[in-house]
Order: C-alpha cells, then structure tokens, then sequence
C-alpha cells in the first residue's frame, strides 16, 4: 500500500524494508506541511503492517474507515472509541478548541488496545497533528508508548518536528514527507480526475503538495476560500487596504477560516516569489505580503483576538 504514496522514494524503501523483516519500531513519527501526504502515509504504513497481503480492510483503512477514538470537551469520562469498518486501527484526531486533544480521547484509545488484538498483525494507533497535544494529552499518550502492548504500533503525524512535545518525539523513528515535482504532481492528479489545466495550475500554486491541489480541486468550500485568497493577493498587489479590509472583515468570527484563508495566501505569494504567472504578487510585495501573513496566523494561533489581527494586517496593506 505504500507504493500508492507519490515520491519520497527514500522513505518508502526504508520503511518497506523495516515492514519486510518485521523490525518497524513500535512509535513512527510523519512530519510534513499540510497537504503532503501524512496522514494518507500513515494509514498506508498502517494497512501493509496490519494487512501485508492487502484485500479490502486494507482498502478500507486507506479509506480512514476505521474506529475513531472521541470525547466530549469538559467531559473527562466521555471518552470512547467508536467501531469502524476496520477494527484493527485506532486513529485519533483533536476535537477541543482550535483542533486540540482531549485527554478523554487518548485514555479511550490506551484502555482499548490493551483489548485482545484482532484478526490481523497486530493493531495500529494513528494519531494525527500530534502537534495539537497539550501536556495533559500528551503525558497520557506516553504511558502507553513507554510500555506499549505486543503488536501495536503507533503512527503520528505533525507539520512540523518542533511542533512535537520532546517527551513524544523522543520515542518515535522520524520521517519526512516531501513535495514531490510539479510535472508529477499534475500527472498523478490528473490520474484522479482533476482537469489537466487546474491540475497544472494548483501543482505550480502548491509546489507539488498533492493533497493540497486534490482539496483545492475537488471541494467547493476549498475552492472558494482558495478565490478568498487570490482576490486577497490582487488586493496586496494594488495596495488597496479597502478591499483587503472588506475581505478579511468577513473572517473577524472565524478563526480557523481566516488562519486557513491566510496560509493560501502565502502561497500565492511564494508563487510570486518564484516568478510564476499564477500570482499577481511579485518582488517585495510577495516577500511583505508573506511575512504579514506568517505573523498574522501566529499572533491567531497564540489567541490574539481575531478582529484585531485582521484589522491591523488589512490596513498594512
């Protein structure tokens, strides 16, 4: 199933070859900026470790369709792990405030894997954006991965290694996820039905991050925040803080959206930066239109008032 995995052909025969001898460390680490491909590894690692000879719960689980663990927020008994169609894996994603994890969560998956192990291998634990744990989550989660049961492997993801709690980081086998080229990222999702002239277009915007074009391509929510954006960038370019105020005044209750709305952004403007026809962004102004952006999406990720940070950055336009 790895093999599905575009590029990073460094880290598919390392980790096929640790599958192949059976010596895959029980803790792997996935790093890789949104829209690289981590989670869709993972649950690939996931299905050649539990289902070496394929069939259709291995299909399933690419598909995500496996049991989830959940929890209610301020609930610290609620947590539960929900039955999927693939029973031997376990993902688990933040659900508090800002995508975060509950503790609940983590303690529903740790009680479920000391269950009798199924019909496959063993059992898998993906957890996703491991970044977003707090301590609380995180101390739980390591309780189980210093004395894992026999057969469980846990497979995280995160976008970045320094995002990562040191004390999580330092039990798992890291990996990095790459782009992979423009030319193949087009071909691969014009393979999956993106239009050739937009799978060009979005692979050259997103340097090759697969799972960002096949979003951008294929949602009509992604596509429309992905307009938000280049509208924004005409904006930056003219210097019209106007029309850029008026935009981002749409988001002032929208935290996540305008955090996301700002990432596409940065695009736009390191496409500029490259030279590509994609942006109106070029020289200067794509390299301030950036840094604006970067800061503006950690003053929101530190919880700095929404309003404020849109305001401030539409008139620095």
């Amino acid at each position: 199933m790895l093999e599905r995995l575009a590029g990073n052909e460094a880290l598919k025969q390392e980790v096929g070859r640790m599958l192949e001898n059976r010596r895959l460390s029980h803790s792997l680490l996935l790093i890789g900026e949104e829209g690289l491909g981590t989670g869709f590894a993972a649950r690939c690692i996931a299905a050649d470790y539990l289902y070496p000879a394929g069939g259709p719960a291995a299909e399933a689980l690419l598909r995500g369709e496996c049991c989830k663990a959940l929890a209610k927020a301020g609930d610290r008994s609620s947590g539960h792990v929900e039955t999927g169609v693939v029973r031997e894996a376990i993902s688990v994603e933040g659900m508090g405030s800002g995508g975060r994890y509950l503790v609940g969560q983590v303690t529903a998956m740790r009680s479920e894997i000391f269950n009798t192990s199924l019909s496959a291998e063993g059992r898998a634990v993906l957890l996703y954006h491991t970044e977003r744990m707090n301590g609380e989550s995180a101390n739980a989660l390591l309780k189980v991965m210093e004395e894992p049961p026999e057969g469980v492997l846990f497979i995280l993801t995160a976008q970045s290694l320094a995002g990562v709690l040191p004390t999580i980081r330092s039990r798992c086998v890291s990996f990095a996820l790459a782009p992979v080229p423009v030319k193949e990222c087009a071909a691969f999702c014009a393979q999956r039905g993106v239009d050739k002239k937009t799978a060009a277009r979005l692979s050259d915007l997103f340097e090759g991050r697969i799972g960002a074009v096949l979003a951008a391509a294929q949602d009509p929510a992604r596509r429309k925040q992905l307009e938000a954006a280049e509208v924004l960038a005409k904006a930056a370019a003219a210097s019209d803080n106007y029309a850029a105020s008026v935009l981002l005044a749409g988001y002032e209750k929208d935290k996540a959206g305008a955090a996301a709305l700002l990432r596409d952004f940065c695009a736009y403007g390191a496409a500029g930066l490259r030279g590509s026809s994609l942006t109106p962004l070029t020289g200067q102004k794509a390299a301030r239109a950036i840094q604006m952006a970067d800061e503006a999406i950690g003053q929101l990720e530190r919880q700095v008032n929404v309003k404020i940070v849109l305001q401030v950055l539409g008139a620095g336009f």
